[in-house]
């Protein structure tokens, strides 16, 4: 699976586009240690329907690895920022050379193996990134608004 994303009843923060989102939200700016570092994405509700997609094609899917990601969503840690930005304009982004990220995965991967395993029936992630930085924010401005009590952020 690629770097999960997406509301859930227990939101997870220490996930990139959860945390990229909630702190442009909520503080305006982040700094960024290697920003040039690549990750793909995918939304917690594709992850979902991956899942009845591999039983429906376990046949073809047993004992096989597939990557799980949205194709159009290798992004840099910077071009994460830029998207978030498209939604929270006044979120400030600046990158610093003199620390180092403790998470050092930096990769790029190609869903294709799952996206062409069936031509009558292919996968397709269905939840763009866009969408879920929608959903985040629209998510946050409800946690922060009004279930404080109920929740860790």
């Amino acid at each position: 699976m690629a770097t999960a994303f997406g509301i859930s009843p227990r939101m997870r923060l220490d996930i990139l586009v959860n945390d990229f989102t909630y702190r442009a939200y909520t503080d305006r700016y982040m700094v960024l240690f290697e920003a040039h570092f690549k990750r793909n994405f995918v939304h917690v509700r594709d992850i979902a329907r991956t899942f009845i997609y591999a039983i429906n094609q376990q046949k073809r899917m047993r004992g096989k690895p597939f990557n799980v990601g949205l194709s159009n969503a290798n992004l840099s840690k910077l071009e994460l920022c830029e998207k978030i930005k498209q939604f929270i304009p006044d979120f400030y982004v600046t990158q610093s050379e003199i620390n180092q990220d403790p998470d050092k995965r930096n990769y790029i991967v190609s869903n294709s193996k799952l996206e062409t395993l069936d031509q009558k029936d292919p996968w397709r992630a269905v939840h763009t990134l866009e969408g879920g930085i929608k959903e985040l924010i629209k998510a946050y401005s409800i946690i922060s608004n009004n279930n404080k009590a109920f929740t860790n952020l």
